[in-house]
């Protein structure tokens, strides 16, 4: 956050310099002093442990309010171009409220804070300490920079508190992935591999004996002599009993057996 300091040398610098240890290189400080006023080796002894960027700006024109008229232009200059984000008049001189007041009602979308503090070390202060909840907060922030400027600075931590849960959540997820859960999972088996074991299974599979088909050997069965052709009933069947088969005739019916010719 880059922060532009407009020091006012005529009012108690030694009290408005008070802090400015604390600055970073990303800061500027801008001091107006005249000849009449606090030597300039002195005022640069009070910012020789300051690191920030420092400019020292002579009066132009010597008189009562000269340095006022001349910090007030050069913060108009300032906001004018984009570069007063942050910008701070640091006098204990309660004129510049009026100059201070009309630019945040007119140009308050163009810079972030704009505002009269009797020192940088006020500008510094750590009042964030004292909320214990947000509403404590929003209203230390509305009393340090005004409604405006206070609702904005609440709205804009809100957010950075928001998005740091996010990314912190989001962080811890992935490094704590939750344990994979092994499951055996079936084997379907397809027909095509069903069919290839029910075959095996009947090729190895023995043969049941039944008593109408008995083991016959090879050799027996090739010696025995084929059934007879003829139309009488073999020798076997008429002992067994066995109804006898008798021919039909040629013309169909029921088949009766031929008688001997007569002779005359």
């Amino acid at each position: 956050m880059k922060m532009i300091f407009l020091v006012d040398g005529d009012n108690n610098i030694g009290t408005g310099l008070q802090g400015v240890e604390y600055l970073t290189p990303e800061d500027s400080i801008l001091i107006f002093y005249q000849k009449t006023g606090l030597a300039l080796s002195k005022i640069q002894e009070l910012c020789k442990n300051s690191k920030a960027n420092i400019q020292y700006l002579e009066s132009v024109k010597g008189g009562k309010n000269s340095i006022d008229f001349q910090i007030i232009t050069e913060l108009g200059v300032l906001i004018g171009r984009g570069e007063a984000d942050y910008a701070y008049v640091i006098s204990q001189d309660k004129g510049y409220e009026a100059a201070m007041s009309a630019l945040q009602a007119r140009y308050a979308d163009t810079f972030r804070e704009v505002a009269l503090r009797p020192s940088i070390a006020a500008c510094l202060r750590a009042f964030l300490l004292r909320a214990t909840d947000l509403q404590e907060l929003q209203a230390a922030l509305v009393r340090e920079y005004g409604p405006l400027q206070g609702r904005r600075a609440f709205e804009h931590l809100t957010e950075l508190f928001q998005t740091a849960a996010k990314q912190q959540a989001a962080s811890s997820a992935v490094r704590t992935p939750p344990a994979a859960q092994t499951e055996t999972v079936p084997v379907k088996r397809t027909r095509s591999r069903r069919r290839k074991s029910s075959q095996e299974n009947a090729k190895t599979a023995p043969q049941p004996k039944t008593a109408e088909q008995p083991d016959v050997p090879a050799a027996a069965a090739k010696q025995s002599p084929a059934a007879p052709l003829t139309g009488e009933p073999a020798a076997a069947e008429k002992e067994q009993g066995k109804p006898v088969k008798t021919n039909r005739s040629r013309r169909g019916g029921r088949g009766q057996k031929r008688k001997a010719p007569v002779e005359n």
